[in-house]
């Protein structure tokens, strides 16, 4: 598995990972793509750095996160992603682990993620619980009615969580 910086020709292949895992709006398909492009825009060190999972030269998944403003250390996941022709084997948390450690060395201490609380989404949670993310709260009806939004965050220095 190789994890890398998302490039143009790349952008076929998430949007057939986000439509395919079956788990996103047509949309937040549609925003995750104009997100993409501004990751595209900006690269690494813009405003939405991207990184894709190659498995056996296919790209397969990608994460997105950015510094969230007004902060001084935090950062946001805003997407990840994994088609669903490789979800169990470990590509989602390669690409957590990676960006994990991007965002260490860009000086981040911390990584919030919020995601839909509906029992749908039960895999999702607790693919944050295993990779010791904390649930830090939780705001009903977040979404729209009885779709709570659930947050975790994981502390990235040393003595963290």
């Amino acid at each position: 598995m190789l994890i890398r910086e998302l490039q143009r020709q790349d952008c076929n292949a998430v949007r057939d990972a986000l439509i395919a895992c079956g788990a996103f709006t047509d949309e937040e398909v549609q925003v995750a793509l104009e997100v993409l492009e501004a990751g595209l825009v900006g690269g690494l060190s813009g405003e939405y750095p991207h990184f894709v999972a190659e498995v056996e030269q296919h790209v397969c998944g990608y994460v997105c996160v950015g510094k969230t403003p007004l902060t001084a250390s935090t950062w946001h996941l805003y997407w990840i992603c994994v088609h669903p022709a490789v979800q169990g084997r470990g590509v989602g948390q390669e690409l957590l682990s990676h960006v994990e450690a991007f965002v260490r060395t860009c000086n981040g201490e911390r990584l919030v993620v919020e995601t839909s609380g509906q029992p749908s989404y039960a895999r999702t949670r607790r693919f944050y619980d295993d990779a010791s993310y904390i649930e830090v709260g939780r705001i009903p009806d977040f979404y729209k009615s009885g779709d709570d939004c659930v947050l975790y965050c994981k502390t990235l220095t040393a003595g963290g969580q």
